[in-house]
């Protein structure tokens, strides 16, 4: 359930995050993994995008938003599970699924490129963009995670409710 949360928010909020102009145009069911690269990849570069600096592929940086959303979607994922280590689980699940979707979508986007040459330029451009910031990479895949399971700890701890010192004596006492 938190895993479906997390990877369904990511993936909507990234369509809106979306780059507008198209990279390629086919009319290929392989344009989904075009699709994809489009969504995810404003979301690849949370810091870099919140200190101004261009997203993958040297497009506009869309500001705040990508390190907004990591960071709620962990504290969603975390009020919704009852355990840290599940909020855990499916918090870096999420994270490794988009990284890795991204990555699996430049390589099988390959025929609905307009030829092999645009292609391999895109590749090599997105993958060194990649690749040159491993603080986003970290990021993506620690913060969220780490908030997602501080979030559930501390709803789990709300949730016990504290026994007061009257109620132990009343349960204990020596009659």
């Amino acid at each position: 359930m938190g895993y479906g949360l997390g990877f369904g928010l990511m993936t909507l909020a990234g369509l809106f995050l979306s780059i507008n102009e198209p990279m390629a145009h086919s009319l290929s069911q392989l344009d989904v993994f075009l699709i994809l690269i489009r969504a995810y990849t404003p979301l690849l570069a949370p810091i870099s995008s919140a200190l101004g600096q261009p997203t993958i592929g040297g497009y506009p940086s869309p500001g705040l938003m990508p390190l907004l959303l990591w960071l709620a979607m962990g504290y969603l994922v975390g009020l919704l599970l009852t355990g840290p280590g599940a909020a855990a689980k499916a918090t870096f699940l999420t994270s490794a699924t988009i990284i890795v979707l991204w990555i699996g979508s430049l390589f099988l986007s390959a025929p609905a490129w307009q030829d092999q040459h645009t292609w391999l330029t895109m590749l090599s451009r997105f993958s060194q963009d990649l690749v040159s910031r491993p603080i986003d990479l970290a990021f993506i895949l620690a913060a969220p995670t780490i908030l997602s399971a501080l979030t559930s700890q501390m709803i789990e701890m709300i949730r016990q409710r504290p026994i007061r010192s009257e109620e132990l004596e009343e349960r204990y006492a020596l009659y």
